[in-house]
């Protein structure tokens, strides 16, 4: 089977942090969206991307916003945050992707799958992550029809996979996404309580991609 690239989404401790690193996953992130049970201030949020840069300057780290605005985009980052991605859920626009891109870090445009219409990707997009519609714009723990992706081209950059992701037995159902799928980017789907994920479940999760 393809080897997907794997992100763990909505960690909120320190501890738990430290346990998903180990499992050795390709990226993680933390939330910063106030309607969020994962949601984490912005002193959490620098201290638990400053330690994963720490443990695991390999991996991923991403900032992930819904209704952060403008200012406090920029001046997070301009005051040297470690993430090396932004992911934009929401009312954000390409005025924003250039925010993060002025700052130096890569922007991860997110797309909530309705219908088998193609999105526009902003021209500062390194990353697009197709998710499920919801009223908090993600993190629903369902996954979206993902036969809509079918009649897709390949997009131009890097594509991720979320919504409902998790389960071991779902590993044949990955075997029918489209080649141009990167990522595998998980959050509910793997957690003992929100905001804990469960490393054993991520492992095990992985290995059944494996096989």
């Amino acid at each position: 089977m393809k080897e997907y690239r794997i992100k763990i989404c909505g960690l909120t401790s320190m501890d738990n942090l430290k346990s998903v690193l180990d499992c050795g996953v390709n990226a993680i992130g933390v939330i910063s969206c106030s309607t969020s049970p994962r949601h984490l201030s912005l002193p959490e949020v620098k201290s638990m991307l400053k330690a994963a840069r720490k443990w695991a300057p390999d991996v991923e780290r991403h900032w992930v916003v819904r209704g952060v605005e403008s200012h406090v985009l920029e001046s997070t980052l301009s005051a040297g945050l470690a993430c090396t991605h932004v992911q934009l859920h929401g009312d954000y626009a390409a005025e924003h992707a250039r925010i993060v891109k002025r700052q130096g870090k890569k922007v991860v445009q997110v797309h909530p799958v309705k219908d088998s219409d193609h999105p526009t990707i902003w021209l500062e997009t390194d990353r697009l992550l197709l998710d499920t519609p919801g009223p908090s714009g993600g993190g629903t723990g369902r996954a979206f029809d993902r036969k809509l992706l079918i009649s897709w081209s390949p997009p131009r950059v890097q594509v991720a996979l979320a919504g409902g992701l998790g389960r071991t037995e779902e590993s044949q159902e990955l075997r029918n996404l489209p080649p141009w799928v990167d990522w595998l980017d998980l959050n509910s789907g793997v957690e003992s309580s929100p905001g804990i994920k469960n490393p054993s479940q991520i492992i095990e999760f992985t290995q059944q991609l494996a096989n």
